[in-house]
């Protein structure tokens, strides 16, 4: 059950950091460069926040830590 939980917190957070990044592609349509946008998305936390659930992600998905220890 916390596997689950976990999975759909992640899942969230996920989906709402990338919306955010994807919405922070606009700033181009203002007239700001690519350098300066891409300045401004690595320094938000909205890209270091969808970087960490989709490592949660990966991880609750191909099972890579045990549901129990084997000796115990």
């Amino acid at each position: 059950m916390f596997r689950f939980m976990l999975f759909l917190f992640s899942y969230g957070i996920c989906v709402m950091s990338v919306g955010n990044l994807l919405l922070y592609l606009n700033y181009r349509t203002l007239g700001y460069s690519w350098p300066a946008v891409w300045s401004f998305i690595v320094s938000t936390h909205e890209l270091y926040l969808a970087i960490v659930s989709i490592v949660v992600l990966f991880i609750l998905i191909f099972d890579l830590v045990p549901s129990r220890f084997p000796f115990l």
